[in-house]
């Protein structure tokens, strides 16, 4: 059933339709040019045919040529009526409707005026008879191929026109119209059968039409309803994203904590594998909202010089942990000869080096795993290289799509493993990441031997002469116990968050404080307080500016830390923190990453 934007489009397409069927009609000037010559020879050739002039016949070819030139005229007003801008479909219709019945009576004026003709020769001789009913057929066949679309039209002009020709055959032709006749009614069939064709292939053409157009806006609605419901979700996790990393932010620390102060060995493995599951979880989050981000072309596009030694160096570490505990072997190269520094979005290609190693890691039961960079067409080539159970042929195709999940073959061997179970969503961004940096990528698998992952880098994304690159941050290998002094302000709006924090940090020897808004903590600098170490939300209650704060507690203590936590900042406000050159830790933060920062910070200082 059409819907009432369907039924208005359909009537404005119908009214479309039929001020271009009147403007091609205006358009042909065939009728009046053969008003105003056949007339005249008409006239002559009775001339000749009688040896008189005929005042009847010059009238009749006077009065066609008035009827032509005015003829001329309504056809110009037609078209500056209608090819001009109408303010509203009414009026179009009131336009259209005036315009279709003037050009009924003109057709029927046309007809009746070319009918006067058989009347105007009766004394003629038999041939000039003959003569004058082949023209008057030939203007009727003249006015069926072009009037037969506007049927009221081409019916005016025919009735006006060869009824009388079918009328006064047998007057016009005393000795042959009994035969004339039969032929008279085969031929006025002929041209009926013809203007109907016509008329039927164009209301065909004019519903083909429709169906397109109907299309058409069906099409567009689906495709603005779809964006609608892509930013609506885009939307709903940009806002939901800081209530979702608090609870796992908050539940990463606690069980550090608890980690840190326990004594009882029968608990540590539970506690690792709690761990395990909550930066799963923060994975999953970020994996989610990264995709999010990239489907939609919300995502910042920053290029800068990355390392990739640094990189993988980087990376190693930060999962050689999972591998030790999962028993595997991870290894990392880069192939020499050349500067193994590229041109690339630095959080993108982290995050896509991060995605295939945790995937490796979590798809493989025995052997290693194998992360690596070489020269192939000219760019870079990352590869990651598991001894896994393979990919079946079937998944293969499918593997980079979003909440896809391998067949059992591919995740026999890992099943054992604990964490193991994903959601499909690394890979995915993987690819979309690679479509936004224009990289190649794909994937090689022999089932039973293992699988491939690979990224392929454009030549233009290599550096010729790179600028130097600072050393990447050495996380260690756990987070254990600290010797740290000094005062700690922790300034988050989730008491769950900021509590779990300060326990962590507490552990580690620090004196902390917690402020759930920036007016505390500019009261604490008020009454003369002064941190050490400042660890403060991006999004602080009421709106107000975290980078603000940093900048008043810098201004009366200089030598402070300070550290700004986020769940996903918008582009903008990423790009003043990357300016002021804040340092800006993704939540759920890690606890390692946190030690490693206040190793290097507070340790030295």
């Amino acid at each position: 059933m059409a819907t009432s934007s369907e039924s208005v489009a359909g009537d404005a397409l119908g009214q479309q339709q039929r001020q271009r069927l009147l403007l091609s009609i205006a358009s042909r000037g065939s009728s009046e040019a053969a008003a105003l010559v056949i007339p005249g020879i008409v006239a002559w050739l009775h001339h000749r045919e009688t040896g008189a002039a005929s005042i009847p016949l010059m009238l009749w070819w006077l009065a066609m040529a008035a009827m032509a030139l005015g003829f001329v005229r309504l056809r110009r007003q037609l078209r500056a009526d209608l090819a001009g801008p109408v303010s509203s479909p009414v009026q179009r219709e009131q336009a259209l409707g005036h315009w279709e019945r003037m050009l009924a009576r003109m057709a029927l004026l046309n007809g009746g005026m070319w009918a006067l003709s058989i009347a105007l020769t009766q004394g003629g001789g038999h041939e000039f008879r003959l003569f004058i009913y082949l023209v008057l057929c030939g203007v009727v066949a003249s006015a069926a191929t072009f009037l037969a679309p506007a049927a009221t039209m081409f019916w005016c002009f025919f009735a006006a026109l060869f009824g009388p020709m079918l009328a006064a055959v047998l007057w016009y032709f005393p000795h042959k119209g009994v035969y004339l006749l039969p032929l008279m009614l085969l031929y006025g069939a002929t041209i009926a059968r013809h203007a109907w064709g016509a008329r039927q292939l164009m209301l065909q053409q004019w519903a083909q039409e429709r169906d397109r157009q109907q299309l058409a806006e069906r099409y567009r609605q689906a495709k603005e309803q779809a964006e609608q419901a892509l930013a609506a979700k885009s939307r709903f996790l940009s806002a939901a994203s800081h209530d979702l990393r608090q609870p796992l932010h908050a539940l990463g620390l606690l069980v550090e904590t608890a980690r840190q102060r326990n004594a009882d060995d029968a608990l540590g493995g539970l506690l690792d594998e709690v761990q395990s599951c909550a930066r799963s979880l923060g994975t999953m989050c970020n994996d989610l909202l990264d995709l999010s981000r990239l489907e939609s072309g919300q995502w910042d596009m920053r290029p800068d010089v990355v390392d990739l030694r640094a990189l993988f160096a980087h990376a190693a570490r930060l999962f050689a942990p999972e591998a030790q505990q999962r028993g595997l072997s991870l290894r990392w190269r880069v192939a020499g000869g050349r500067s193994s520094q590229v041109m690339a979005d630095e959080v993108l290609l982290r995050q896509m080096v991060f995605n295939l190693l945790h995937n490796a890691l979590r798809y493989t039961s025995s052997g290693g795993v194998l992360l690596a960079a070489r020269l192939r067409g000219g760019g870079w080539r990352i590869e990651v290289r598991d001894t896994g159970q393979g990919i079946a042929a079937e998944d293969r195709p499918h593997v980079f799509a979003p909440h896809f999940r391998a067949t059992p073959q591919r995740a026999a061997g890992a099943a054992a493993q604990p964490g193991s179970a994903g959601q499909g969503l690394g890979l995915a961004v993987v690819a979309a990441a690679a479509r936004c940096m224009d990289m190649g990528h794909g994937l090689l698998s022999t089932p039973g031997r293992g699988s491939c992952f690979w990224l392929q880098l454009p030549p233009q994304m290599g550096v010729q002469a790179p600028p130097p690159v600072a050393p990447a941050l050495a996380l260690p290998d756990a987070a254990g116990p600290l010797a740290l002094r000094g005062a700690c302000w922790v300034v988050d709006g989730s008491p769950q968050a900021a509590s779990a924090l300060a326990g962590l940090l507490e552990g580690w020897g620090l004196q902390v404080v917690q402020a759930r808004s920036a007016v505390t903590a500019r009261t604490w600098l008020a009454d003369g307080l002064r941190p050490d170490l400042l660890l403060c939300d991006l999004q602080l209650p009421g709106g107000a500016s975290a980078l603000e704060l940093l900048q008043a507690v810098l201004d009366e203590a200089p030598q402070a830390v300070t550290v700004l936590m986020g769940a996903e900042p918008a582009p903008e406000l990423l790009h003043q923190v990357q300016e002021e050159g804040y340092l800006l830790l993704r939540k759920p933060v890690d606890p390692r990453v946190l030690q490693a920062v206040l190793q290097r910070s507070l340790v030295q200082a």
